[in-house]
C-alpha cells in the first residue's frame, strides 16, 4: 500500500453488514512455521514504462505456482518485478485480476523457495488468531504481526475480513495467515482515522480465478505499456514467444490451421496459437477467425495498444472479429483462442486479415450457437436476452433438463430463463425444485458484481434465492445441478413470487438429493456413484484412497470420500485417519448430528492424522467422511474404527506444507 490507502472503504464499512455465519471448524494447534512461510512471502515492486520502481507491496507463493497480490500495487504500472527474501529479483507477469475484489495473480518463472497453502476463509469465526507478514514501507521484509479477525463484512458483494493485525504501507498483498499457516486473506487497505482497522479480501471467492475468463481478460490489460509505443524493449514482454518463431500473416491473407492438445495454454486452460502481421500505420483492417469446431475468441496484441482487443461472436455466427485503425506498423500478434467452455476445445479454424472495416456485433450475438457458457455475473458470453425463455413474477414453468442442454463449465447441465424485476421495488423469491436431480439455481444480472448462487436453500434440497432486484432491470436464472452425481438430468419447477421468503444456509441437513446420503456438517457431501461401496464397523480397519474421481468440496477445494457406519444410540467409538499421502482431515455427520467442533477433527492422532471420539446420538446409519487439508490433495489412506475413546495428540503437525 505504498501511497495507496483507500479511503472510500471507510464509509462502505460503517455501511456493511455482517457475513453470514461462519461454519465451525475444528480447534487447531496454535503455531506457524514462520522462516518457511517467510520465504514464501515476496517484496512486489510495481514499474513504470522505463524500468524504473513506481511503489511496492507484498505478495507470496502459493501451491499452484502463482503469486498473489493486491491488484492496486499494480495499478497504472508497465511492468512488475518481485524480490525473494535473499535479495534475487524476478520479472513477473500478469496471469489473472479483479480489479473489484483487488486481487492479481502473478506467474514468475522458476522454482519458488516456499509456498503457502490456501485454508478456507469460509470457516473463519470472528475472534480467531490470524498472522500476517509482510513488508512495510519496502524496507522491512519479513516482518511478523499478529492480531484476530475482528469481524467479517460484506462491501460491494466481496467478502472482507477486518483484522487486528498491524498493517502499514507496503503491507498491501500480505498473506492473512490462520493459526495451521494457511492463507485465508490477502491484505488490501486500512482505515487510519482509526486504530486497528484493516481489511483483506476473504480467499475462498477469488483462489481459482485464474480459471475466470473475465480475470484473464482484465490480467492482460493490468500492465500494458500505456505511455510507450513501438520501444523495442518492450517487444515481445507478454509473450514467451519470440517474434523470429511466430508464423506470419499479411493483409489479405487467409490461413487455415487447427487447435490441438500440444498447443500453448492460456492461463485460463484453454489452448492457443500465434500469429503476427505488419501493415502501414493509420491503416484500418478486419481480423476474421472463424471454427466450425470450436467457439473462438480473438486477441489482438500490440506494443502501442493500451490493452489487448479481446473479441468472441463480433463476426458471423459465433466467430470472432476485431475491425479499427492500427496507429503503429506493428509487429501486432494474433492470438487464437477458444471460449473456456466447453474445457479445451480443440479443431480447425481459418483466420483473415483484410483492408476496411466491417460491423462488429455486440458480446450477446443473436445469431451464435454454441453451448459455451462463462461464469461471470454478467454472463456476457451466454446466450443473448433474445433467445431466452421469459419467466413472470407469480408463475411457476415446469420444465425437464437433458443431455441435449448445455454444459456449465463443471460439466453439469443447465438452462436459461430471464425475469424483470418489478417496477415497484420490494423482495421476490426464486425457487428451484425437483425430484430427479439436485437443483442449483444461479442469478446473473448486469448490476450485480458477481453470480448469486444457491445450493439447498430451500425447503429440502430445493435451491432458493429471495432478495432484493434492481427495479426494471432483467436478470437471467440458469436451471442448473450439483456437479456430483455428473451430468443430472430430470424434471424440475421454477417459480418466481413476490415476497421474501427465509434461506436456509447451505448444508441443510434436511437435503436427501438422489444418490446422496443426506447433508450435515460437511458443506454438502455429495456420494459419488461409488461411494455406496465404502462401508466400515466398529473394530475394522480399511484401506482406500481419496483420488480426484470423488467429490470436490467447492468451499475450501479439497476432496471427500464418504464412508458409511451403523450407529448405536449413547454409543461411543473413535475414528482413526491414517495417511502419509496428505494431511488427514475427517468428520461424521448423521441423525442428531448438525455440525460443530465435537463431530470434526484434523491433527489429534499425531504427526497430522486425525482421530475423532463421538458418540452417536441416536440409532441409524451414520457417514465418516475422508477429508484433508491439503488443498486438491490425493493420495493412499487407512481409516480405522475401535470402541470406546482414546487420547487425543497436542503434538504440532510438522508436515511439510509444501
Amino acid at each position: 500500500m505504498h501511497g495507496r490507502i483507500p479511503t472510500t472503504l471507510a464509509a462502505l464499512v460503517l455501511l456493511a453488514l455482517p457475513a453470514l455465519a461462519q461454519k465451525p471448524t475444528a480447534a487447531r494447534p496454535a503455531g506457524i512455521d514462520i522462516p518457511t512461510a517467510r520465504k514464501a512471502v515476496v517484496t512486489i515492486q510495481a514499474l513504470d514504462a522505463s524500468g524504473q520502481l513506481m511503489a511496492s507491496g507484498t505478495g507470496f507463493f502459493v501451491t499452484e505456482g502463482y503469486v498473489v497480490t493486491a491488484a492496486h500495487v499494480l495499478e497504472g504500472a508497465g511492468g512488475c518485478r518481485i524480490e525473494l527474501t535473499d535479495g534475487q529479483r524476478q520479472r513477473c507477469s500478469v496471469a489473472a485480476s479483479d480489479s473489484v475484489k483487488d486481487v492479481t495473480m502473478l506467474t514468475v518463472a522458476g522454482t519458488p523457495p516456499s509456498t503457502l497453502r490456501w485454508g478456507s476463509s469460509e470457516q473463519v469465526n470472528d475472534g480467531d488468531d490470524v498472522t500476517v507478514i509482510s513488508n512495510p514501507l519496502g524496507q522491512l521484509p519479513g516482518t511478523v504481526s499478529r492480531g484476530i479477525v475482528s469481524a467479517s463484512r460484506v462491501v460491494n458483494g466481496t467478502k472482507l475480513l477486518q483484522i487486528s493485525a498491524a498493517i502499514s504501507h507496503g503491507s498491501s498483498g500480505a498473506p492473512v495467515l490462520n493459526t495451521r499457516g494457511q492463507v485465508i486473506g490477502i491484505v488490501r487497505s486500512t482505515i487510519e482515522a482509526g486504530q486497528s482497522l484493516n481489511f483483506a479480501t476473504a480467499t475462498d471467492a477469488i483462489r481459482n480465478m485464474n480459471n475466470d475468463q473475465v480475470s484473464v481478460a482484465e490480467g492482460q490489460t493490468l500492465l500494458s505499456p500505456k505511455f510507450v509505443a513501438n520501444n523495442p524493449s518492450n517487444a515481445g514482454a507478454r509473450s514467451n514467444t519470440s517474434s523470429a518463431n511466430i508464423p506470419q500473416i499479411s493483409v489479405g491473407q487467409s490461413v487455415s490451421g487447427s487447435l490441438t492438445s500440444s498447443d500453448s495454454l492460456y492461463p485460463d486452460t484453454t489452448y492457443f496459437k500465434f500469429y503476427q502481421f505488419m501493415t502501414a500505420p493509420g491503416r484500418t483492417l478486419t481480423i476474421d477467425l472463424a471454427s466450425t469446431d470450436f467457439d473462438p475468441v480473438l486477441i489482438v496484441r500490440g506494443d502501442d495498444l493500451a490493452q489487448s482487443i479481446i473479441n468472441d461472436d463480433g463476426g458471423p455466427g459465433c466467430a470472432s472479429r476485431v475491425s479499427q485503425a492500427f496507429t503503429g506498423s506493428g509487429p501486432y500478434r494474433i492470438l487464437v483462442n477458444t471460449t473456456s467452455s466447453p474445457h479445451r476445445q480443440t479443431g480447425r479454424f481459418t483466420l483473415s486479415i483484410k483492408e476496411g472495416s466491417s460491423q462488429v456485433d455486440g458480446t450477446s450475438n443473436s445469431d451464435c450457437r454454441t453451448g459455451g457458457v462463462s461464469g461471470g455475473g454478467g454472463g456476457s458470453r451466454s446466450a443473448s436476452n433474445a433467445s431466452i425463455p421469459t419467466i413472470q413474477i407469480g408463475e411457476t414453468v415446469n420444465g425437464s433438463l437433458t443431455n441435449r442442454d448445455s454444459l456449465y463449465p463443471d460439466n453439469s447441465y443447465f438452462r436459461f430463463y430471464q425475469f424483470t424485476a418489478p417496477s415497484g421495488g420490494g423482495s421476490i423469491t426464486i425457487d428451484l425444485s425437483s425430484d430427479d436431480f439436485d437443483p442449483v439455481v444461479i442469478v446473473r444480472g448486469d448490476d450485480l458484481d458477481q453470480s448469486i448462487i444457491n445450493d439447498d436453500g430451500g425447503p429440502g434440497c430445493n435451491s432458493r434465492v429471495s432478495r432484493e432486484f434492481t427495479s426494471g432491470n432483467t436478470y437471467r436464472v440458469l436451471v442448473n445441478t450439483t456437479a456430483h452425481p455428473e451430468r443430472q438430468t430430470g424434471g424440475f419447477s421454477l417459480s418466481i413470487t413476490q415476497g421474501s421468503k427465509p434461506v436456509q444456509e447451505t448444508g441443510n441437513t434436511d437435503c436427501h438429493p438422489p444418490q446422496s446420503a443426506g447433508g450435515g456438517a460437511s458443506g454438502n457431501v455429495e456420494a459419488n456413484s461409488g461411494s455406496s461401496s465404502h462401508a466400515i464397523g466398529v473394530g475394522q480397519n480399511q484401506q482406500g484412497t481419496l483420488a480426484r474421481s470423488d467429490v470436490l468440496l467447492q468451499s475450501d477445494s479439497t476432496y471427500a470420500q464418504p464412508w458409511t457406519i451403523q450407529g448405536r444410540a449413547g454409543q461411543t467409538i473413535t475414528i482413526d485417519l491414517e495417511s502419509d499421502a496428505f494431511d488427514s482431515y475427517l468428520f461424521l455427520r448423521g441423525p442428531g448430528i448438525s455440525g460443530g467442533r465435537d463431530f470434526q477433527d484434523d491433527d489429534s492422532g499425531g504427526n497430522c492424522h486425525a482421530r475423532l471420539t463421538a458418540t452417536f446420538p441416536q440409532t441409524g446409519e451414520y457417514e465418516i467422511v475422508v477429508n484433508s487439508a491439503d488443498h486438491y490433495a490425493t493420495g493412499a489412506f487407512s481409516l480405522s474404527v475401535t470402541s470406546g475413546s482414546k487420547p487425543k495428540s497436542v503434538a504440532r503437525c510438522t508436515r511439510n506444507s509444501q
